[in-house]
Formats: structure tokens, sequence, C-alpha cells
């Protein structure tokens, strides 16, 4: 132990990062033990100011007597208990065991009072000898409290300032719902369904319930305000909707130690990589062009395509201080095998190739007389097309009745291309120029030049799995991918993930696994990125006996490159603050009632808009409060507001064992002047114990990947 701290107290930069690990967890503890605390607090006040007494008051249960502390303050025991899942008021004559429930009721005490009655008295501090009302009032207050919390939370965070994902759009997935509605990156959300547009958060939670479709109000560059009504879409295996976005990147590099990704830092120059590396710096120029947002810089450096740039950076703690250098092309890695072209899945309304009569299900068979078109590159094809000067290209369709047709269709301006991955496993390629989305199939069509030629690969065969020989672990608890022996392997190809996402993700960020002595370290000038070398290819099909694998080797693309030149930039973020107490407690209590209502909406389309797969448990929980702690004190705040009203809810639903639960009780005996059956109160306590037990089984078991979310 001695020998860690030395070690700390010898590297400051190592003190701090533990230091800042340590506050972020405490205040996790702390923000998670609150909501128990301040839920527990409501019913024991209440009790209290009704005259109940409470024999015990725990945060964490003891079960078995398992208690790290405890102590004796009037009547009641406080203590805290060994096992992290709550905690609970133990109010005399109150029981949330059913075995405990019989011998409970009031009994005669009159003069004809059997001895049976007798031994039934409750004592006038006992929960069951208070009105109805009253022990209403006692059940209902911890949910109280709850929304209370909630509101303080919610109105806190806006007075200190919430940092978040600016709702501005970054990637347009190429098929998806928002790519059909010509929705563009750098395009600003400013309104949802009427409602202010705070943070990319909240397009994400209003897209549960959203059947009618997403009523969005835009800011775009140069354009102005605009209206679109988008409707979100689940396929197949997704956790819940999605309109296909993602975050807009700044032109800021993501940090002093990395500025650029690390698959791309073997084509920089060092000289080009330590010159970016010496302090905060930002993109400002592309070839001469002036850039001021990402789009820019995309449609700047796209335009040479495949070719070096010279790009102008600048430090935000020197703006005087300007850093020429110049930025190669960064080639992807490849296997050298064509793919066959799938299905058209989309074509865009506002495009010429609509206008041409392409449709959903045609089939693209060659551009510009060129057949043997690789379905992965065809959008960058397209792109250098642009860049020479060309505004048409002759596309050929196999249509869906069988017939041929070739037709002019022109080259929309917009020159950005949408990555297919990130999102899900199942996009589409495609390219905006065309206004065309398509599928490429796992069946090999044809092998590329440098390509693997001498290994016997059988045209037209099916891929079944796609193993990273030697790879890192990449992913863990998802349906399509397991740790092997020999690497890191993606099953149910063209079930459950599709080739693009591997090729265009996957096979550009996969590493090897460490050399014996840097286990555990993260690539560096000392140990660089060490991409795989081969990829093993399971086929079944055309030209297969069976199964058959092979070991496929990873090459450096001549005519396919990375679209955005392995920069790590920042995501675009915005600050919003109040300095006003009212309008924060406004703000607060306004969240609160959305992140209730977003519950409902949940609960309402589980199993169908939302899979069981996307809930979560404890272990959630913590590293969602984690991830907010770290994005500001503001975020963490406006966390638990979202978490305090969402227990709430869950605690008001009429489950038996939970509040709701005890309120339906209590108004059944409030309205018919009689407890509920004993017998039956004891048979819908068990049940509603058997639900919650199952539930807790279904969300730890998701948390640790026992069941697999994707």
């Amino acid at each position: 132990m001695s020998n860690f701290l030395w070690a700390l107290a010898a590297d400051p930069d190592t003190f701090s990062i533990y230091l800042k690990i340590t506050y972020n967890v405490l205040l996790v503890i702390i923000g998670i033990n609150a909501l128990i605390i301040v839920h527990e607090f409501g019913h024991f006040a209440v009790a209290r100011a009704c005259g109940v007494r409470c024999d015990k008051f725990y945060i964490w249960f003891d079960f078995w007597g398992l208690r790290f502390f405890k102590f004796k303050w009037g009547d009641t025991e406080y203590g805290l208990g060994v096992f992290p899942l709550g905690g609970y008021v133990k109010m005399l004559g109150q029981e949330d065991n059913p075995s405990e429930l019989k011998g409970k009721g009031i009994g005669d005490t009159g003069e004809n009072a059997s001895e049976a009655d007798a031994a039934n008295v409750i004592p006038p501090d006992s929960f069951l000898a208070k009105s109805v009302p009253q022990r209403m009032a006692i059940i209902v207050a911890g949910v109280v409290m709850n929304f209370l919390f909630a509101i303080v939370c919610g109105a806190g965070a806006f007075m200190v300032g919430i940092t978040d994902t600016a709702p501005m759009v970054g990637n347009v997935i190429p098929g998806s719902p928002a790519w059909q509605a010509d929705m563009r990156a750098g395009d600003k959300i400013t309104a949802i369904n009427g409602q202010p547009a705070r943070a990319f958060v909240d397009l994400n939670m209003s897209m549960i319930g959203s059947e009618n479709g997403l009523k969005l109000s835009i800011d775009r560059p140069g354009v102005g305000e605009i209206e679109k009504t988008i409707v979100p879409r689940k396929r197949k295996n997704d956790l819940a909707p999605s309109i296909g976005i993602s975050p807009l990147p700044t032109l800021n590099l993501a940090s002093e130690k990395q500025a650029t990704q690390d698959y791309a830092t073997d084509w920089y120059d060092p000289k080009t990589l330590d010159a970016l590396k010496k302090t905060d710096m930002k993109l400002i120029e592309v070839d001469g062009t002036p850039v001021a947002d990402f789009p820019q810089f995309m449609r700047a450096q796209l335009k040479k395509n495949g070719l070096p740039i010279a790009c102008v950076f600048v430090s935000e703690k020197a703006p005087d201080q300007k850093i020429s250098v110049e930025v190669p092309a960064i080639p992807m890695r490849e296997l050298g095998i064509r793919f066959q072209m799938g299905p058209i899945t989309m074509v865009r309304p506002d495009s010429d190739a609509f206008k041409q009569g392409v449709e959903p299900g045609d089939i693209i068979q060659s551009v510009d007389g060129v057949t043997d078109i690789d379905p992965m590159k065809l959008s960058q094809i397209v792109l250098r097309k642009q860049n020479e000067g060309k505004t048409s290209v002759d596309l050929a369709v196999k249509k869906k009745d069988g017939s041929d047709k070739t037709l002019t269709v022109g080259l929309a301006a917009e020159t950005i291309i949408p990555h297919c991955a990130g999102l899900s496993m199942k996009d589409p390629l495609g390219s905006t120029a065309l206004g065309i989305a398509w599928e490429m199939l796992p069946v090999i069509a044809g092998i590329e030049e440098g390509g693997p030629t001498t290994i016997g690969l059988p045209i037209g065969a099916t891929v079944e799995s796609f193993e990273l020989l030697n790879s890192v672990a990449l992913l863990n608890g998802t349906t399509f991918c397991e740790e092997v022996a020999d690497g890191f392997k993606f099953i149910s190809i063209g079930d459950r993930v599709d080739l693009p996402y591997l090729l265009e993700f996957w096979l550009q960020y996969a590493v090897q696994k460490p050399l014996k002595g840097e286990e555990g370290k993260k690539p560096t000038e000392d140990a660089p990125f060490r991409p795989i070398e081969k990829v093993r290819l399971t086929l079944s099909g055309k030209g297969v006996d069976g199964k058959k694998t092979f070991d496929v080797p990873v090459i450096v693309s001549k005519d396919w490159f990375d679209l955005d030149r392995g920069f790590a930039f920042n995501i675009e973020t915005l600050t919003f603050k109040t300095n006003n107490l009212g309008e924060a407690l406004s703000l607060g209590t306004n969240k609160m009632i959305e992140y209730s209502l977003s519950v409902f909406k949940f609960l309402k389309r589980l199993g169908g808009e939302v899979s069981p797969r996307a809930l979560g448990g404890p272990v959630t929980i913590v590293k969602a409060a984690y991830m907010f702690v770290e994005k500001g004190f503001g975020s963490y705040l406006l966390f638990l507001c979202l978490i305090g009203a969402n227990l709430a809810v869950l605690n008001i639903l009429p489950i038996p064992v939970l509040d709701g639960g005890h309120l339906l009780f209590l108004a059944y005996e409030g309205i018919f002047r009689k407890p509920p059956n004993e017998n039956v109160l004891i048979i819908l306590s068990y049940l509603g114990l058997a639900l919650l037990l199952l539930l807790m089984i279904w969300a730890f078991s998701l948390d640790l990947g026992f069941v697999k979310r994707l």
C-alpha cells in the first residue's frame, strides 16, 4: 500500500485521476442512497405525525440480521443493512410479509369480547389502528417525497447549469426515416412536439409512443426554421424506435493525447501528430477554405477523397498561433472481396432516382457501364464522379418484375456520405447524391485486385460467420458475437448483424491481442495500434459442401477511404443555465412531469415498440449515474431527477407489496368499510412479490450479462 501511495505522490496526474474517480464514486453512492432516504423519510415523518410507532428505519436491507451498524434513538432503531437493494421503515402493525398478515385484524373489545378478540386488540400507536385516510397518507408520503426530490434536483440542475449533447444532427443513417425526410448534418432541432429541445437525449425520450410521428422544428444553416414530421421505426431486434441520426461532432480535437483514432495513427506523419497534441486544437481551414463547423469540413475534405489535404488548426488557448499540417487520406482495411449487391431498400422522394421510377426492391446492376460494383464502395465511387464534375450517372437496374432498365439519374449536390455503422447492426448502405439506399448481401460476388486469389474462395457462397483472428474482445453480452480461442467471432450474419457494419466499423477498430507482457496496456507510441491481419469466414451454400472456413488476409484498400480522415473530434454540447429560482423550479417541475409520463409510455409499449431487453437494474442505474457525474454536476442532478420521478411512478403502480398495492387495498377498505379478505390479500401479495422477484431476476440477468441485450 505504501508503494502505491508513493507512486501517486510521485505522479500528480495519476493522483488527480484517482481523486476524480473517488469523488465521482462518492457522488454516485450519495445520490442513489439519497433517493432511498427521502422515500423512506416520507413514510417515517408522516407515520410519526399520525402517531404511529416506527420500530426500524434502515437504509439497505438487513436480511438475517446482517448489518454494518445500528443505533437506537427513542423508539426507533436506525441502521445500515448489508444488502444494497433499497431501504425500509418498519411500523408497528404493518407487515409486507404475507404470512404475517393473519391475526392483524381489529378485534371486538366490548363486554362480550372473546379471548381471541381480546388477543387481537391493536395498540393505539399501531399502523393498523389508524384511519384509512391516515394510512393512505403514510403510504403515499414516500412517493410524494420522491416527486419533490425530483423537482428539487431538476431545479438544482438548471441553477448549476446542464452541459449535455446538443440536439444537432451529425450522421444521418442511409435508409432511415430521418434520411428519407431529408434531415441533414448540421440541422439543429429546436423543438419536439412543440416542446423546446435542450439536449439530444430529449429526442430519444420522445421516440417512445410516437406512432403518429415526431413533429420537429429544425433550424437549418442558410435556410432558417423548417418543420418536419418523422415517424420513428423499430426493426426486428432493435431495442427501441429510432429515426436514424447521431449527434454532431465539433471541430475540436478530443484531447491533447488523442488527436486521431487509433486505427488512423499509422498513416499520419509523426510530426503532424506531435503538432496536434501540443494543446487543445480546433480545425479552422481545409485547403485554403475556412470551415466553421463539421459539415463544412466534411464537404471541403471530401472534394479530395483519396488525396491529402492541407489543414490549419489553432489552439483555443493561443488563437494567434496557427499550425498548418498535411493530413493524409486514410485507406480503409478490407478483405479484397466484392460482396453481392442487394435490393434497394429506400428511394428518397426528393431524388431524381425517384422521379425516374427507381423503387425499393430494384437491384443496381451497373453504374456508367461498370458491372462489378462493390456495394461497400458505391457511395465513394459516386462521390469521385461528382468531384470530376459529373451531374448524372447511367444506372442499370433489374426491376422487381425481372425486367432490365437503364436510366440516367441526376446527382444531388450533397456530397456528405452517411456512415452505415454506429446506431444499428443492420443499417443499409446509401448515397445521398443518388438518393438511394441499398442492402449488401453476405454472398461472395467476386475477388478484387489484390484480394485473396489463392485460397479458393467459392463465388456465390454465403458467409455464415465472421471471425477476427487473434483479436481482443470487442463486444460483450450480444446474441451475434462471441469470444473464441482464436479471436472474436460474429455470427448470425444477415439476420442479427450485416457485413457493412463489420467491414466499415469493426474491421477498422479490431486490434490484435497484446503481446506477452503488454496485457492491459492501451496502444501508445511504445505499444502501437496493431490491426488484425486475418479474418476467418465460415461459408456455406454454392460451391461448399456443408460448411467450410477460409482465412482471408486483411489488406489496405486502394479505392475506399475513411470518411472523416480518422480525426477524433469532440461532440457538440450546449450548456443551459438559469439564475432565476422561480424559473428553475418551474423547469424542474416540468422535467419531473415529463420523466414521470415517460415511464407510462415505456410500460405501455414494453414488448412492442420497446424490447424487454432494454430494461435495466441496479447495475445499469449505477453505471448511468457515474456517466452523468462525469458529464458535470448539473447533468448528475438531472439524472437524479429522472430516477427520482421514475422510482416514484414505479412505486405507485397498483402491484401488491409496492406502495401502490397498499393504496389499492386501503381504497377497497375505505369504500366497503372493511379490509379485503385475508386469503385474497395473501394470495395477491404473494403474486405481487413473485412478479417483483421475476422482474429483479430479469433486470439483474441483463445487468450481469446472463441475458444478452442485442
